[in-house]
């Protein structure tokens, strides 16, 4: 009987559920720290062409060759022989009435003259410039002969006025060193006795 009771133990034990172990919680991987390299970019210097100084003191290289001839602008400047003001006043206009615009050749400077309300009304100087006095001296001459004109001290060292007659035009040309300067206007935009004036302010630029 014992020994039928310790088989049946036996058998109960053997059939017996065995204890299940607690579920293993898993157990995150360490993973290495992550580390975020910025590289840095650097250009290699870039070889630039040489910045170039333009200075205001050195003059232009011409457009034109000159030879002997002389630029009135690069010794008087164009812009200075004539201001509006000094148009309008003998002529008996008002400034803000005249257009003055400056034109530059290779040995010229004109100065051209414009009424605002009417184009068609003009007036202009011309300077023309000569290797010397002399030179210059011996053009006005030569102009005298073939207009068959004398000449007076009324501007400049000698002067005439044109003996050519337009339709309300006059004109005139002074001699001042080696500079022929030449004066013309419609009588409707200046008289005669304004554009002289006008001539000696051109001339007290050129003294």
């Amino acid at each position: 009987m014992k020994w039928a009771l310790a088989l049946l133990l036996l058998i109960l034990v053997a059939c017996a559920p065995s204890p299940r172990a607690p579920p293993a919680i898993p157990v995150p991987a360490q993973q290495p720290p992550q580390v975020i390299a910025q590289e840095e970019v650097v250009s290699p210097p870039q070889d630039l062409p040489p910045r170039q100084v333009v200075s205001e003191a050195e003059p232009g290289t011409p457009l034109e060759p000159s030879g002997y001839e002389i630029d009135p602008y690069t010794q008087l400047g164009c812009e200075t022989l004539l201001t509006a003001e000094e148009f309008a006043s003998p002529c008996g206009k008002q400034a803000a009435d005249i257009v003055v615009t400056y034109r530059i050749g290779t040995r010229n400077c004109f100065v051209n003259v414009k009424d605002r309300a009417s184009e068609r009304l003009t007036a202009g100087v011309t300077l023309t410039g000569y290797k010397d006095a002399d030179t210059a001296e011996a053009e006005f001459d030569r102009r005298l002969k073939v207009l068959k004109v004398g000449a007076d001290d009324s501007v400049g060292e000698r002067a005439y006025t044109s003996p050519v007659k337009l339709a309300d035009r006059e004109e005139m040309e002074f001699l001042r060193n080696q500079f022929i300067v030449e004066g013309g206007t419609d009588t409707r935009l200046c008289s005669m006795d304004g554009l002289l004036a006008v001539m000696r302010v051109v001339d007290s630029r050129i003294k």
